[in-house]
């Protein structure tokens, strides 16, 4: 199946285009239980695609699901076959997080991040037709920045073996677009935050953190100061700049940074929450040296480039975001 080629980048992401697009549309999301993934599930039901997930649980997270469900592991060729066969795209949000748990356990991550992302992309690459793989990408591939804002030909410096593995798993991308023809988008993703993030202890994904624990009535933990900064961006407007450079053929082997367009201090942004919760206490601790030595210092993502291939709407606003995940945490049970 092939994507009609937009002549209008203004197009890509009017949520009329991406419904035209996306209807009944065959798409797989792999990672659909986490973050991203539930919420991108949503998304591209709303849009009315024809969605299959595939997952490790019996449970699919994402309420209301009514796309086909594939339980199974990516490490398993036969299972990712029979998943890949028929999409159109592949939306990919697997993966485990952490990137002081990747450096603790780094035989571990190997296994569970490379191994099956292998699968999955040369799945994808020999099935007939194949699909265009959507990757996603981390911010941390750079390492501490030399410059600021941060574009795509800024030198990789990873910090972690979880970036280590993303820069990997592009390259197998890559090796896969020379050998096979495989159509890909990867988006370096900077800082998400916003609703179904798994309630479970996370050593990541500081802002949503945040939030969890003022929504709980505990207090914010920041390690050192909070002066770093860092360009927060809604879980909604990644998920659309997916969607979008899914649908446009001339993103198709290109490499994006994608994040907020101001960057705000950790404690601002723990304050903001602090407020808005009412008067959550925020309290400073010494750094841990584990996560001290995996700290990248302040991070804007430079955004010329994806701006030069898709028209994506205005962000949400920063607190607006803040507000509607501290109301959806507080009311719901996941």
């Amino acid at each position: 199946m092939q994507f009609e080629e937009s002549s209008d980048s203004h197009r890509c992401s009017d949520t009329g285009a991406l419904r035209d697009v996306y209807r009944n549309r065959p798409v797989l999301v792999t990672g659909a239980n986490g973050f991203l993934g539930v919420n991108a599930v949503h998304a591209l039901e709303a849009l009315g695609a024809r969605v299959t997930v595939l997952v490790r649980q019996e449970r699919v997270r994402a309420q209301g699901f009514s796309g086909r469900v594939i339980q199974g592991d990516l490490r398993f060729g036969e299972t990712v076959r029979t998943a890949v066969a028929g999409q159109s795209i592949v939306f990919d949000f697997a993966g485990v997080s952490g990137a002081v748990a990747s450096n603790q356990d780094p035989d571990g991550f190997l296994d569970r991040e490379c191994g099956p992302h292998l699968q999955l992309i040369k799945a994808c690459a020999e099935a007939a037709p194949s699909p265009v793989v959507t990757f996603c990408s981390s911010r941390l591939v750079y390492g501490r920045p030399r410059y600021l804002p941060v574009d795509e030909n800024h030198p990789l410096c990873p910090q972690s073996m979880y970036a280590v593995h993303k820069i990997t798993i592009e390259h197998y991308l890559n090796v896969f677009a020379t050998t096979h023809g495989l159509r890909f988008v990867v988006l370096r993703v900077s800082n998400p935050y916003g609703p179904y993030q798994p309630r479970d202890p996370r050593n990541y994904g500081v802002i949503n953190r945040f939030l969890r624990d003022a929504a709980d009535g505990r207090p914010i933990r920041i390690f050192g100061e909070g002066r770093q900064k860092r360009d927060y961006i809604h879980v909604a407007d990644v998920v659309t700049a997916f969607l979008a450079a899914a649908m446009t053929d001339a993103c198709h082997g290109q490499v994006f940074n994608f994040g907020g367009r101001q960057a705000v201090s950790i404690a601002e942004a723990a304050h903001t929450i602090a407020r808005l919760a009412g008067g959550t206490p925020v309290c400073f601790e010494p750094w841990p040296g584990e996560y001290q030595s995996v700290e990248t210092g302040d991070y804007q993502s430079d955004l010329r480039k994806i701006d030069r291939y898709i028209a994506l709407p205005p962000p949400v606003p920063l607190e607006d975001g803040l507000r509607q995940t501290l109301f959806y945490y507080r009311n719901s049970e996941d």
